[in-house]
């Protein structure tokens, strides 16, 4: 929600909404695909397990790749913003 706030506050283009949506989508459904991922495998697999852990493993780098993207997106459209408030 801050990164919605900050792009309202700071008056983003329409363009620049649609690509912050977008990472913000991105991420929640990593996150949503992670989650149900680790439901399944605790199902299938309630006990400790090598295969069990990596799918997690991996599922949960899957988050992190698609946060860390988000990252750099909000880097991009609001870092030249901040530079400017802050430095003139």
């Amino acid at each position: 929600m801050g990164a919605v706030g900050l792009a309202w506050i700071f008056g983003l283009s329409a363009k620049e909404w649609l690509i912050l949506i977008a990472a913000i989508a991105l991420v929640l459904t990593a996150e949503a695909f992670n989650t149900a991922l680790e439901r399944a495998v605790d199902l299938f697999q309630p006990d400790r397990h090598p295969f069990a852990r990596d799918a997690k493993d991996i599922a949960a780098a899957g988050v992190l790749i698609a946060s860390s993207g988000s990252f750099v997106v909000g880097v991009i459209l609001f870092g030249p913003r901040f530079w400017r408030l802050l430095f003139g």
